[in-house]
């Protein structure tokens, strides 16, 4: 897996200090991502299945050049509410900081920290009560240019994951990564390398099963190949895979040791058209953060056409495998003989009027087939979201 900061762009206006603002009403035919009304009604006491969901945010974007420093702050506030399950209507906080320094003309690198509250997908856990999941990142990189075509680099990344709901607790999560990759850049711009990574994962909280006392900490080893091909001044292939290998502090048939790999094409078709695919077979967590782990095996496509200065389209397709080897030592989710398959499909239109304002529609269809027949879920939205920026 990659860095999991994101990476910042300088305000293409020169802008400094960016107020915003954000309301989008979102309908969902099957909000709670359940079977059907009888299992909705066995699950919440209810056949509705289908809610209006309102969210409305502000915020404020702060991205400046100090010399050759770039210091860029993200914070925001959103409230959310639900017009018939309002038992699950909260307020949520994101906040994004990133340092990318430079240091003479060889060290350059980031410092970062990500913060998120938010309620827990419903597609995740099926806890039916409201649940705000808190996700916290710090983070360090640094890269050091040892030759013009040789470039060292280093990676240390502090993760944590705790939900608010008392049952939630033994998912509390603590997760530690360190990562050293050496890169080749080539005189086209491409780039070949390897990286090692080490990870380690904690459960703080006791998870008991049938009386037995499991320890779900786990440690991940990783070498991979990575990969930057710029084909041609259109196309462009990714490709980062290598070994990876789990284990869990109880060791027993949820460790995991294979071959992991991601390859990304993308292909400018012309100055307004870009398609991009995306095949991956990964293990991760149901949030890509925990020891409960699938393999998946995916593949996405995406295209955006940007028909005008003020008009954009967007469609995404997205295909998955899921073999939840781990599943079965963590409370609360399905066993270990579980498979799914999910698909997804996304369009939306992009209109902004002006610089400062963007109009967005999109719908959508996604669906879950799986061995265990009550976890299957198909669900249909719409959704409109109005940007501004001050």
């Amino acid at each position: 897996m990659g860095a999991l900061h994101p990476a910042y762009a300088a305000d293409e206006d020169g802008k400094v200090v960016t107020p915003y603002a954000q309301y989008s009403i979102l309908y969902d035919d099957n909000l709670l991502r359940l079977r059907d009304e009888n299992a909705a009604l066995s699950a919440v006491g209810t056949t509705q299945m289908s809610d209006y969901v309102r969210n409305a945010v502000g915020g404020i974007r702060i991205d400046k050049m100090i010399s050759r420093q770039h210091i860029m702050l993200d914070a925001s506030l959103n409230r959310t509410n639900f017009d018939y399950f309002k038992q699950f209507d909260n307020t949520g906080k994101d906040l994004k900081a990133d340092w990318g320094w430079v240091a003479g003309d060889y060290l350059s690198g980031d410092v970062g920290y990500v913060y998120s509250e938010a309620l827990t997908p419903f597609q995740n856990f099926r806890v039916f009560e409201k649940n705000m999941r808190t996700q916290k990142t710090s983070y360090a990189t640094a890269a050091w240019r040892m030759h013009p075509d040789w470039t060292l680099r280093t990676q240390f990344t502090r993760f944590s994951l705790d939900y608010d709901l008392a049952s939630q607790l033994p998912n509390t999560l603590e997760q530690n990564s360190a990562e050293l990759g050496l890169d080749y850049t080539a005189r086209s711009g491409s780039v070949a390398g390897i990286q090692l990574r080490h990870s380690r994962g904690t459960f703080p909280y006791t998870t008991i099963i049938s009386g037995t006392e499991i320890n779900n900490s786990f440690k991940q080893d990783e070498v991979k190949a990575k990969v930057l091909w710029l084909f041609s001044g259109k196309t462009r292939l990714q490709f980062l895979g290598g070994w990876v290998e789990r284990t869990r502090d109880m060791s027993g048939a949820a460790d995991y040791s294979g071959f992991n790999a991601r390859v990304i094409a993308d292909w400018a078709a012309t100055g307004q058209t870009l398609f991009t695919v995306n095949l991956w077979r990964e293990i991760g967590g149901l949030s890509d953060v925990d020891a409960n782990y699938a393999l998946t095996n995916g593949v996405s496509l995406a295209a955006k056409l940007q028909s005008s200065d003020k008009l954009r389209f967007d469609g995404f397709l997205d295909y998955e495998k899921r073999n939840y080897n781990g599943a079965a030592v963590i409370t609360g989710v399905t066993p270990s003989s579980r498979r799914d398959k999910y698909e997804k499909a996304t369009l939306s239109v992009t209109y902004s009027p002006t610089t400062s304002l963007s109009l967005i529609g999109s719908i959508f269809r996604e669906k879950l087939q799986s061995n265990i027949d009550s976890l299957g879920y198909v669900s249909n939205g719409i959704a409109v979201t109005t940007r501004y920026e001050f």
